[in-house]
């Protein structure tokens, strides 16, 4: 449980502790054990008549009251004074001689009242007598100067009490005919609340009535050991003069002599002990070591509070180590949160564990909130956590970002994204995040619930929650992700971070979440709209006259032939900002983005070539960089605008080239990025000015949500204090613009209605599989829980209807059962009859297969298992090859044709096998109708797999998309796409014992597939950050395993790699190290696996012991028994 907020932050749970250390005051502290520092006297109670005529002067009282305020300040207040030597206030021998008889006559009279009233009290005198001999001995006091106070204040009492060390007790000796209290504080942590004990104590209750506490306190200082010594000599024959008796020498055998009991001997014989147990440890080494025992004391309640797991704050930074704050600091330059973000942290519904949703501006600081969230989850409450990202280049990018601080702070990052990612996922020893596409973090989740380990994942972040509205596929996956996060009821905390919408309640009431909303930006953005040689600005208004504002007249120096090449003025508007600042133009396709990255090259070459020389050298840098990642080629347009500090961004490039183009853009290396909207929504790369090309992606208009994200990325927060955005529109489309800058916030629907209610039937199949449902009643009230039951209204739709219709679909394709069963033996079915996956539903849903392609699948499977060819891995390929990338493939006949010619026999035999027949294929080529009949999706994807082919006999990404004809970025997508779904088949014939064959020869084959690498550059490839170009450079400068990469110093790689910067040398250094440690964890787990012995065997407790339960002797003999 958190600990209380306040406006500093969270309180620690430690913080009293901690206080006690210190030199400060201790009168509000807390104490550890109730005390026994005081006790009543052993004087007994007087009668309520005695009280009376034993009342002291009320002066002599207040003078008393007033004193021992003073001294109870001095005692307690500071743990300086109470670690004096405490001895009586300036005294003097002489004057406590003369003194002294007066002073006889007060003791004695005090002690008859004491002998009159023993009898009434003795049992519990006989008790403090027990206390007093177990406790340590006192050390000495100066009597001499005890007597001369006495006389002095003429009614001060007298007490056996000094202080020995900070442990030792406290005792109070009440004195009821003196009113007279006589404290010594001896502990430096045990004061304050021991005296409010005492005093408002049960015991002490009848006395307090009539008896006023403390006339006169003695307050004390140092004294020299010497005078110490000294002292003792006068104590031991002054108190046998006052009580009458003669002094002994024999310690021994003068305490046994001593009546137990009486005052007077319990005096003396304390005296005595105290003479003989004197401690050779000066006053200040001994409060020194019980300071020093105290810190230990707390530091050691912090590492049980540690090693339970405490879910309280362990740190000053939002409940995290203060290390935490340094590493954000060192690696971010982070060094404090916004207003914004620090109120939504200390929401107290967030640290009740509640479902939250924040929604702001795009850049408005939402990812480190959610990174600080993922922390504590992972170090304070010791729970793994999942991130769920849109994109497989975000997942990678965040991967990559956390590995640094993943290492320093000993937790795991694991990438479910692709093909990779452990299913089911491993149990780890230490904890985990993990960064997830959201198909991945899909098949995740219903992984921990198969295994019933969904309890173990604490926290589930969802970024751009407003996609579950996306209508398509990617949509339903969320919310079916998200529906059985909240329908299994296990503690698991849900975050979301989403754009604005109209109908955000609906998603609240969805995920039972608060909402937190900030229109916060930490850069001001200013909107302009272009129209023609015109600058409006846009402001508040209710109509778009009202919106938009007259700024200026672009007034560009541009001669005839520049405005007919740029007329929209591009080059006048970039030119306003760079090279000082940055500018992002956003164009509504790829090959616009490339003409207009060339075009403005070429205008500056004409007429501002001093911007080629603008940081010339690190940009003859980037293009040796990229010719040599390209495999010594390069694209021809960058080769000419990178001069100019100019690059086109899109998904035609490959992973490599957008990761040094990105890198060059925020280091200033490039100054225009000429991208398309995909940019917006991946990473984050702001700009001082952002301009839009026109207002359509593709041929649709934008809508405003669109608009937003990309005028987001306008102002970079610590190097420009505005942003500005120009949406640049013509004539035609003025009239639509007020749609885009003041239309309605759009909302966001459920998307399991899309492509006829797939998403609703793949729903349920996976929750008949993994027994969240199991009757059919079950599945109405899951589906009653949906997104889409929440707005069945606003959408026209009969939830119930449409149920009804997917689960009998389900039933018709094999992939579920209906089993009736008879009630008590007689032939009546039961009116709920139960549900069971097929066989074929389980691997379907297992696989993650989409419905509409699961029973092919299994078709081409079992026809290839009946003439399957091993001969070559062409085979193998076209099984793994994706369904859904065939609908966007257009073959080049004559290109087709080439590259079937040019195939062996045996592969010509696996062309003939799968459907596609070398005349059919030389007919289309020469443009003749042919009649054969073929399957046109066959022959579509079998052309895909040719590419992949070419890819796998380790051509280069650029052989294969000038072969083909092709985009770089589009051939790579291929090989990602293809190597996801490898996975997702070896998982479907898992599930299947028929296809045991398919299971041994697919494990080994997607892991290539994955990079399509030589073997030797297959560890390399397998950290995060590092591609094929990369790998080849480690390789060469001897880096050949993971560990070797782990191994080294960042400035090694620097020094052995060229132009490598140091950044991204450490990142490989990190993600290397992560990388191992991933295995590290994988083995061990392993090795627990399989020395768990069985229960019967090795326990009777009920449950398996593990590897670290078993000594090797166990092991021995449960292996002996085994043979």
């Amino acid at each position: 449980m958190s600990s209380p907020l306040t406006s500093t932050g969270p309180q620690r749970k430690l913080l009293g502790a901690r206080k006690r250390c210190s030199n400060g005051s201790v009168h509000d502290q807390e104490v550890s054990q109730p005390s026994k520092y005081f006790r009543e006297s052993s004087v007994d109670r007087l009668s309520k008549d005695e009280r009376k005529t034993s009342k002291p002067p009320a002066s002599n009282a207040n003078h008393g009251k007033e004193e021992g305020c003073q001294w109870f300040e001095n005692s307690f207040c500071s743990t300086r004074n109470i670690s004096k030597r405490i001895i009586l206030q300036e005294s003097s021998c002489t004057k406590n001689l003369i003194t002294e008889k007066e002073n006889q006559e007060n003791i004695v009279e005090r002690l008859e009242v004491h002998t009159a009233n023993k009898k009434l009290q003795s049992p519990r005198i006989k008790k403090e007598d027990e206390d007093s001999n177990s406790q340590k001995s006192f050390q000495d006091l100066d009597f001499l100067s005890h007597v001369e106070s006495i006389e002095s204040q003429n009614s001060v009492d007298f007490a056996d009490t000094v202080a020995e060390s900070p442990a030792e007790d406290l005792v109070v000796v009440n004195r009821p005919e003196d009113n007279t209290q006589l404290t010594v504080a001896s502990s430096e942590t045990e004061s304050h609340t021991a005296v409010e004990k005492t005093v408002g104590g049960k015991q002490s209750s009848d006395l307090e009535k009539n008896v006023e506490i403390s006339s006169n306190t003695l307050k004390f200082e140092k004294q020299s050991d010497n005078d110490r010594c000294q002292g003792m000599d006068v104590v031991d024959t002054h108190v046998s003069d006052v009580l009458g008796r003669t002094p002994q020498t024999g310690k021994e055998d003068g305490l046994e002599s001593i009546r137990v009991g009486s005052l007077r001997d319990r005096l003396k014989r304390k005296l005595l002990q105290n003479l003989g147990a004197r401690s050779p440890v000066s006053p200040a080494q001994t409060v020194e070591e019980g300071r020093q025992s105290r810190i230990k004391e707390v530091e050691r309640e912090a590492a049980i509070l540690q090693d339970e797991g405490s879910v309280d704050d362990i740190g000053p930074f939002y409940g995290l180590p203060s290390k935490v704050q340094e590493l954000l600091q060192k690696q971010r330059g982070i060094t404090s949160l916004y207003e914004w973000q620090d109120r939504c942290l200390k929401l107290p519904s967030l640290q009740k564990g509640g479902n939250l949703v924040y929604s702001l501006p795009t850049s408005g600081g939402k990812t480190l909130v959610a990174e600080v969230l993922i922390l504590k989850e992972l170090l304070c409450k010791k729970r793994d956590a999942l991130m769920i990202l849109p994109f497989v280049s975000i997942v990678q990018e965040k991967v990559k970002g956390l590995a640094q601080l993943a290492v320093e702070l000993d937790f795991l990052v694991e990438e479910y994204a692709g093909s990779r990612g452990r299913f089911p996922p491993i149990k780890h020893r230490r904890r985990c995040l993990y960064i997830a596409t959201i198909e991945k973090a899909h098949s995740l989740v219903n992984s921990l619930l198969e295994q019933d380990r969904l309890d173990s994942l604490g926290l589930v972040v969802v970024d751009e929650l407003h996609m579950i509205g996306e209508g398509k596929s990617r949509g339903a996956c969320l919310e079916a992700t998200l529906l059985k996060v909240l329908h299994a009821r296990a503690p698991t905390q849900i975050i979301g971070m989403s754009a604005t919408l109209n109908n955000i309640g609906d998603l609240l009431s969805f995920l039972k979440a608060d909402i937190f909303s900030s229109d916060f930006r930490p850069v001001k953005l200013t909107e302009y709209v272009k129209l023609q040689d015109n600058i409006f600005e846009v402001q508040k208004g209710q109509t778009l006259q009202d919106r938009l504002d007259h700024q200026r007249t672009v007034t560009f120096e541009y001669s005839p032939e520049m405005a007919k090449v740029d007329p929209d003025h591009l080059l006048g508007l970039v030119t306003e900002v760079i090279p000082q600042h940055s500018c992002l133009i956003f164009c509504p396709t790829k090959k616009n983005c490339e003409n207009v990255a060339l075009m403005l090259s070429k205008l500056m070459a004409k007429h501002r070539r001093e911007l080629s020389q603008v940081r010339k050298q690190e940009r003859r840098d980037l293009l040796k960089e990229l010719y040599r990642d390209g495999e010594q080629r390069m694209c021809p347009v960058l080769q000419h605008t990178i001069h100019f500090g100019l690059a086109y961004h899109h998904s035609g490039l490959t992973t490599d080239e957008r990761q040094l183009l990105e890198a060059a853009y925020t280091d200033g290396v490039l100054c225009v990025l000429a991208c398309t909207s995909t940019l917006a929504a991946g990473v984050n790369l702001p700009a001082k000015r952002v301009i839009l090309r026109n207002p359509y992606i593709g041929t649709q208009f934008l809508n405003r949500s669109q608009y937003k994200q990309m005028i987001g990325r306008a102002g970079r927060a610590g190097k420009d204090t505005t942003g500005e955005s120009i949406l640049i529109v013509s004539p035609k489309d003025r009239c639509k613009v007020w749609d885009i800058i003041s239309g309605p916030v759009e909302s966001c629907f459920s998307s399991l209605t899309y492509d006829d209610g797939k998403g609703i039937k793949s729903l349920i199949l996976s929750s008949i599989g993994l027994q969240i449902t199991s009757t059919t009643k079950a599945v109405f009230d899951m589906m009653s829980q949906t997104l889409l039951s929440l707005q069945a209204s606003h959408l026209s739709c009969d939830i119930v209807a449409m149920t009804k219709d997917a689960l009998q679909q389900l039933i018709d394709e094999g992939l579920v059962v209906q089993k009736r069963s008879l009630s008590q033996g007689e032939e009546i079915f039961c009116h709920d009859p139960s549900l069971e996956v097929t066989p074929l539903g389980r691997a379907t849903f297992k696989g993650s297969i989409d419905l509409e392609f699961s029973t092919q699948l299994y078709t081409d499977l079992k026809k290839a298992e009946e003439s399957l060819v091993l001969a070559s891995h062409l085979h193998l390929l076209f099984l793994v090859t994706p369904y859904d990338l065939v609908k966007d493939v257009r073959p080049s006949w004559m290109t087709y044709f080439k590259q079937i010619s040019l195939l062996t026999p045996v592969e010509l035999k696996v062309a003939e096998l799968i459907g596609v027949p070398e005349a059919y294929v030389a007919k289309k080529a020469s443009g003749q109708v042919t009649r054969q009949v073929v399957d046109e999706f066959v022959v579509k994807r079998f052309y895909l797999t040719l590419m992949l082919y070419d890819l796998w006999r380790q051509k280069s990404l650029w052989e294969v998309a000038e072969k083909f004809d092709q985009p770089r970025g589009f051939i790579q997508n291929l090989l990602s796409s293809t190597a996801s779904f490898g996975a997702c088949v070896y998982h479907f014939c898992q599930e299947l014992e028929e296809f045991w064959a398919y299971q041994e020869l697919l494990g080994t084959f997607v892991k290539r597939l994955a990079y399509c690498v030589s073997a030797e550059l297959l560890p390399l490839m397998e950290i995060s950050g590092v591609k094929l170009g990369r790998a080849r450079q480690l390789y060469s400068a001897g880096f050949h395993s993971t560990a070797q990469v782990a191994a080294a110093e960042p400035e090694t790689l620097v020094r052995s790699i060229k132009q490598i910067p140091r950044k991204v040398a450490r990142q490989i250094v990190a993600s290397a190290k992560l990388l191992l440690n991933e295995k590290a964890e994988a083995l061990l787990q392993e090795v627990e696996d399989l020395v768990t012995v069985p229960v019967d065997r090795m326990t009777s407790q009920g449950s398996p012991r593990s590897l670290s339960q078993l000594n090797d002797m166990d092991i021995f003999s449960h292996s002996f028994s085994s043979q």
